[in-house]
């Protein structure tokens, strides 16, 4: 069994979360982190982590979540992923800084999946925020070959 947890702001983590749950396929639980307070491991041997980056951080929930469940999470098959509106940034840099040192260490994957820009879905400060965004060198795309290729590895685990 795999868990995927994960923590979502305008659905892009979300819908990477989806597409992973269907590229693993069977035996796959999705649970949004925000939404639930207490998990039980118990029924998992690999656990997937995932959220989003704004202004170089992951959401709080995210790393929360890995901080609070630490001691568990260093028992079980880890992966770890991220989207991004900046595909230019350093993925490796990014992982390292969204979650805990030692969990990163532990993981068996990691991946950058990308990320989309949703402008309906934004609130005015995230509208404000993204015209940042706007001087991205590249279109923010999500990579579903990347998602695939994740999905792969943790099959191999």
């Amino acid at each position: 069994e795999t868990l995927i947890a994960y923590s979502t702001t305008l659905g892009c983590t979300e819908q990477c979360a989806s597409k992973l749950k269907e590229d693993l396929g069977e035996g796959v639980e999705m649970v949004r982190i925000s939404r639930r307070r207490r998990y039980n491991f118990q029924d998992y041997n690999t656990i997937i982590i995932g959220g989003s980056i704004h202004e170089g951080m992951i959401q709080r929930s995210v790393f929360k979540f890995c901080e609070n469940n630490l001691e568990v999470l260093l028992q079980k098959q880890v992966g770890l992923f991220i989207c991004c509106m900046d595909l230019d940034a350093n993925e490796q840099e990014l992982i390292d800084r969204a979650f805990p040192v030692k969990l990163v260490k532990h993981a068996l994957a990691s991946g950058f999946f990308g990320g989309e820009l949703n402008i309906k879905k934004m609130n005015l400060l995230q509208k404000i925020m993204t015209r940042k965004a706007a001087r991205l060198k590249k279109e923010p795309d999500i990579d579903f070959q990347k998602i695939l290729d994740f999905a792969r590895k943790i099959q191999e685990l």
